[in-house]
């Protein structure tokens, strides 16, 4: 063997180069509330805080907002290598099944979508553009397969593919969520008077419609609020479930508004224990103006409202005030959350295939997990008490969840 063929066989060993001539290709799925911090740190090089050794190319599909596509490519070298990362953001519990290689059943409504995931293609043949509508079919790999990484917003031990022995890389951050009311420019007194919801409230609003009176107090607010949410493959949806004490493995009874899959309109309709896919998709679902001086298609009269729990980057859609609700009388911010006084949030986790690790083969995924949660971590935002990160770094925080389920306790 000459000096060049060594020099290469030791790249491999390395993890450095997956074999002679070929490119890196690792596929990334999971959690949407942490799909913008993830673009922050994939779309940019190491310079600027990112993973690349230069500014990469990059490929997005699915909304006009580059950071909050449901498919991502990002192409460039990382330390010396060409390497393509595919990103499909399907959810977290969506996203642990793909890397368990399994599928997330929503019966009646069939398996969820993304478990496994169908990614963009690795092989150069995407445009490097930014496209709000969803991928093309030639774009997409012919099958689904096998994800190699996830970030989750709640540890594997709560997810629906708990027995699958995850590797794990552990905690890059604090992920928060909030509960959001829909769109209304002409509101009546019941939205209106709607700012707060206790856990007590989030659970019976989960179970079934409640006339507004439940959540202001005030026996003029009679239109009825509905819970518009995700499906069983979101780490939002877990969290919401564990922080008011909702039963996570119990059915819940969810509406959509523009329809399910979102394609727009102020129609209301029940979904039963289904949802959507998507943040994105329950922000622009809440978005739909006009339920106030629309007539209650369930229970008659005029106007009816809904509200929904999301992270913060597609909450971010709407403004703070009115339109984010305080929880049990807390409004989220990074200082609630930092010092313990808010409890919508969880660890955000990141896993790979069980083998990532012990593989020699995966070496070079193994390699690209370690430095992302670096890189990813040190992204984040906090320790601003005003601020509403959609990410907050572990320093930052005086309080922990000593499990999923946890209320805040002081560290």
């Amino acid at each position: 063997m000459n000096k060049l063929s060594l020099a290469t066989a030791a790249l491999i060993a390395a993890g450095f180069v997956s074999q002679a001539s070929a490119a890196n290709a690792i596929y990334f799925t999971g959690s949407t509330a942490f799909r913008g911090n993830s673009f922050n740190v994939l779309s940019t090089s190491t310079a600027g805080g990112g993973v690349w050794d230069a500014a990469p190319q990059i490929a997005t599909r699915g909304n006009a907002t580059a950071s909050k596509g449901t498919d991502m490519l990002f192409h460039g070298n990382i330390s010396g290598v060409e390497t393509f990362i595919s990103c499909h953001w399907s959810g977290s519990e969506a996203g642990l099944a793909s890397v368990a290689n399994t599928t997330v059943d929503n019966s009646p409504f069939g398996n969820i979508p993304g478990a496994p995931a169908t990614f963009l293609k690795t092989d150069g043949t995407v445009a490097y553009t930014q496209v709000s509508t969803g991928a093309t079919g030639s774009e997409l790999e012919a099958t689904t397969r096998q994800g190699d990484l996830a970030l989750a917003d709640t540890s594997s031990a709560v997810s629906l593919t708990s027995t699958y022995p995850f590797a794990s890389f552990g905690t890059v951050g604090v992920v928060p969520f909030t509960w959001v009311k829909n769109t209304n420019s002409v509101p009546n007194s019941s939205w209106t008077h709607f700012v707060n919801i206790t856990h007590d409230q989030a659970r019976s609003v989960l179970n079934f419609p409640q006339q507004a009176v439940l959540f202001t107090g005030n026996t003029a607010d009679t239109s009825y609020i509905y819970a518009v949410g995700r499906n069983k493959g979101s780490g939002t949806r877990v969290n919401e479930l564990a922080d008011c004490g909702y039963p996570i493995a119990k059915d819940v009874l969810q509406f959509s508004i523009g329809g399910l899959p979102f394609s727009g309109g102020l129609t209301l309709a029940e979904v039963d224990n289904n949802g959507y896919e998507s943040g994105g998709d329950v922000a622009k679902a809440l978005g739909v103006d006009g339920s106030c001086g629309q007539t209650d298609p369930n229970f008659g009269g005029t106007g009816w409202l809904a509200a929904g729990f999301m992270g913060l980057g597609d909450a971010s859609t709407f403004p703070v005030s009115p339109y984010w609700l305080t929880l049990n009388g807390v409004l989220e911010s990074d200082g609630s959350v930092e010092e313990g006084q808010y409890s919508a949030w969880g660890n955000e986790h990141l896993y790979g295939e069980s083998d990532v690790i012990s593989n020699a083969a995966k070496q070079y995924q193994e390699d690209f997990a370690n430095l992302f949660k670096t890189k990813l971590g040190a992204n984040l935002g906090g320790g601003t008490p005003s601020a509403h990160s959609s990410g907050i770094q572990t320093g930052f925080m005086h309080a922990e969840k000593l499990s999923d389920t946890a209320a805040p306790s002081r560290l």
